[in-house]
């Protein structure tokens, strides 16, 4: 995977005099049925989530309340994203390193993924990370 895997996915919403209404449905709005759905809140100011790579894992990123940024690598180039709309979410194929970052106080990350939990298919260093993305890169070679 590369960081062109990596996308915004529009919802869909209703938006009318009671507010707005959102919906996502596995697979019609997000490429994958889910098996696993956490979130973070009261993520306290100067803290960083993530930090680290799923093997098998895809997932989106959804900011249901404030705003936050998602840095993401495939190991070869990294790019930044800001997310502060709850019907733009991001779509994070397997094997991208994940940071996020720069929290506002009321931000509320909502996470939606492929597989259950297992730390095992994660890889937690960033020379791990990178030690297996050149192994990947041998194999299809």
């Amino acid at each position: 995977m590369s960081l062109d895997d990596v996308r915004w996915i529009a919802l869909p919403h209703v938006i009318d005099d009671r507010g707005v209404l959102t919906a996502i449905e596995a697979g019609k709005d997000i490429p994958f049925k889910v098996a696993r759905v956490f979130y973070m809140h009261r993520t306290p100011v100067g803290v960083e989530r993530g930090g680290h790579a799923h093997r098998d894992t895809q997932q989106v990123v959804i900011p249901i309340s404030g705003s936050f940024k998602v840095e993401l690598s495939d190991g070869n180039a990294i790019r930044d994203f800001d997310l502060s709309d709850a019907n733009q979410i991001l779509y994070i194929p397997p094997m991208i390193w994940a940071r996020l970052y720069d929290f506002t106080p009321t931000a509320v990350c909502l996470v939606l993924a492929d597989t259950h939990y297992d730390r095992s298919r994660s890889l937690r260093s960033w020379h791990a990370f990178l030690q297996a993305v050149a192994e990947q890169r041998e194999t299809v070679a």
